[in-house]
């Protein structure tokens, strides 16, 4: 193509001048700024949690076990009904006989097979009740 037919466009292309596209005015709109605004605007609850008590079985446990190993027995007391997840995945129920320590649970029943560590141990006595910040009249 001779120089003499040629143009350069807005994007720095040069083409044939029968081939040259103008720039769309669109890129030369600007918008205005939002005067809009929320009255009164505060940041997001933090997430409460609501459900049953839970922690995890520390070290693995055999078959005729009544006292086991947990993280953490915070908030668990005997009388508390609890379910364990046993290596062969089924659900064993029972009830918590005592807290002999912050990291141990003693049952009202034995073991009737083996438990693998970080299994879990869920507390159905111990539920989280939700709360409700100041939303008319909830408690």
């Amino acid at each position: 193509m001779r120089a003499e037919d040629s143009v350069e466009e807005w994007n720095g292309l040069i083409v044939h001048r029968d081939e040259a596209e103008p720039r769309h005015p669109q890129d030369f709109v600007k918008g205005k700024a939002d005067k809009q605004s929320v009255p009164n605007a505060r940041p997001r609850d933090t997430a409460t949690f609501i459900g049953p008590l839970t922690t995890a079985v520390d070290g693995a446990h055999s078959a005729g076990d009544t006292t086991i190993a947990v993280d953490t027995s915070s908030r668990f007391t005997a009388g508390d009904n609890v379910v364990l997840y046993l290596k062969s995945g089924d659900a064993f129920r029972t009830t918590i006989f005592s807290i002999p320590s912050a990291t141990s649970i003693r049952l009202d029943d034995a073991l009737p097979g083996p438990v693998e560590d970080n299994s879990a141990v869920v507390n159905l006595s111990a539920v989280t009740e939700p709360t409700y910040p100041n939303s008319g009249g909830m408690s």
